[in-house]
């Protein structure tokens, strides 16, 4: 696989956003293996350090966007299409656990639209 960087769709503002979203939900991946949940992330997983998609910023808003109104990321790697992101899944599990100690979540739209699917190229 390409470095991150040599992509098209990487730029400095996604790498740094992907850094962040990477490094809240790492944690709790660990922590969801340990109780016998496996790390189900694909291989270009925009939750995943140094994936193309970690570093596109067009994809973090989106994954962003998602874990905020809780609407399911969805897997676009062609054997898991369509399943929820294991990444998107244990952000979920991680604002749950802070909403118990802490009260609801204070943010709960993003005042941004998802962006259009990739065009198909077949």
């Amino acid at each position: 696989m390409k470095e991150a960087t040599d992509h098209k769709r990487v730029s400095p503002e996604g790498q740094v956003m992907g850094q962040q979203l990477a490094r809240l939900t790492e944690p709790w991946i660990r922590r969801l293996a340990a109780r016998g949940e496996p790390d189900e992330r694909c291989k270009s997983c925009a939750f995943t350090p140094g994936t193309v998609p970690n570093g596109c910023l067009q994809t973090q808003l989106d994954a962003l966007k998602a874990v905020v109104e809780r609407v399911p990321f969805l897997c676009h790697q062609h054997d898991r299409k369509g399943q929820p992101c294991h990444g998107w899944f244990a952000s979920q599990v991680a604002m749950r656990v802070a909403e118990k100690k802490r009260g609801p979540a204070p943010v709960t739209a993003c005042p941004w639209d998802f962006s259009p699917p990739d065009e198909d190229t077949q």
